[in-house]
């Protein structure tokens, strides 16, 4: 009996702290999961939604605002109508750092945002017979409409646009353009919100009955490479491609001088990402994530995103004079976006591959 007593109480000590340890694995899991989670709902609540409803809300005062500069060409309405553009370029520019869903299914991207424009392609359809009402600019190639056939007309080359130099015709086409580029960002806004195309269900349901992302880890490898790969496009291409070729009318806002601005929102735009971040609001971002299980690595990032966004400050010329003026400065810009690229493509990505365990 005394012998039997002994080895049933020793059983059940052992199964007790086996039972323990299961638990405590089991809590981890489900406190990752729950911050796993958290991270994914934030990301397309307080982030990506409000991120397209600004782009939608700007893109809607810049049609306005060339409207009235078609109506009342004036000096002071040019200047508004520039202004709105580039207002309109920063949450455009910011969302590209997760440029992931139906921004790229739908190419809402090289709808609105094809670059460069050519010149003389632009000044061909004003001299042809189209119409150029909305729908005839929205069946023009890429490269004829969006963002920067817009600045084309409003600045003009150099960015010596006059008011009273705005012909007839280009009047007619810019109007068409903003109302397009209006119509795309509309679309873009509705394609997320949860009371249209609700794509955000996508996100939030990742792991859990998604149809685009069968587990979490498939959204937080979208996301970190999308991050890794706008990297690449500002340095490699953005910035690289004119400065290679010493050429500035390859520079992606040429005729407004707004590439350098374009450059920095792009990388702010991954800043915003990492952080769960937008114009003031803050949510639960992937740096807790990362944070919570490796805090040398989270640091590493946020040094080498704020970094790289500080970088830009020393080019103190337009990116279009910096590629002939300042190489020394546009090379070290480059180094500190490839720095973070490469950070992302390893450390991050391994972190992910690591641990997220869905």
């Amino acid at each position: 009996m005394k012998k039997s007593l002994l080895l049933s109480l020793a059983c059940g000590a052992v199964l007790a702290i086996a039972g323990c340890s299961k638990s405590h694995n089991d809590d981890t899991q489900t406190n990752d999961a729950t911050l796993e989670g958290k991270v994914i709902v934030d990301f397309a609540n307080v982030l990506a939604n409000p991120n397209y409803a600004d782009l939608q809300a700007k893109a809607s005062t810049l049609k306005d605002a060339v409207n009235t500069l078609v109506a009342t060409p004036n000096a002071a309405n040019l200047l508004a109508a520039q202004t709105a553009w580039k207002n309109t370029r920063v949450p455009w520019e910011q969302c590209e750092g997760f440029l992931f869903g139906p921004v790229e299914d739908f190419d809402y991207d090289p709808i609105m945002d094809t670059w460069p424009v050519d010149k003389n392609e632009l000044d061909a359809i004003l001299a042809s017979s189209n119409p150029l009402g909305v729908s005839d600019v929205d069946a023009l190639q890429q490269s004829q409409k969006g963002f920067h056939a817009i600045e084309y007309i409003i600045f003009g080359p150099g960015g010596t646009q006059k008011a009273d130099n705005i012909t007839a015709r280009e009047k007619t086409y810019l109007t068409s353009l903003a109302q397009s580029l209006y119509n795309t960002t509309v679309q873009l806004k509705n394609s997320w919100d949860p009371s249209s195309g609700n794509f955000t269900k996508q996100v939030t349901s990742a792991g859990s009955g998604s149809t685009t992302f069968a587990t979490r880890k498939d959204l937080f490898i979208a996301l970190v490479g999308s991050m890794a790969d706008i990297c690449g496009e500002v340095s490699s291409s953005k910035m690289e491609v004119p400065f290679a070729a010493k050429d500035s009318t390859l520079d992606e806002s040429s005729f407004s001088h707004n590439s350098v601005a374009d450059f920095k929102n792009n990388i702010t735009g991954i800043l915003n990402a990492y952080m769960c971040t937008y114009n003031g609001a803050g949510g639960t971002g992937l740096n807790q994530l990362v944070a919570s299980k490796n805090a040398s690595l989270d640091a590493k990032l946020q040094s080498q995103m704020k970094a790289a966004i500080a970088a830009f400050s020393t080019i103190t010329v337009t990116y279009e004079r910096a590629i002939y003026e300042q190489p020394t400065q546009v090379k070290a810009v480059q180094a500190s976006i490839n720095t973070l690229q490469a950070t992302l493509e390893g450390d991050l990505t391994n972190f992910v591959n690591t641990n997220i365990k869905d």
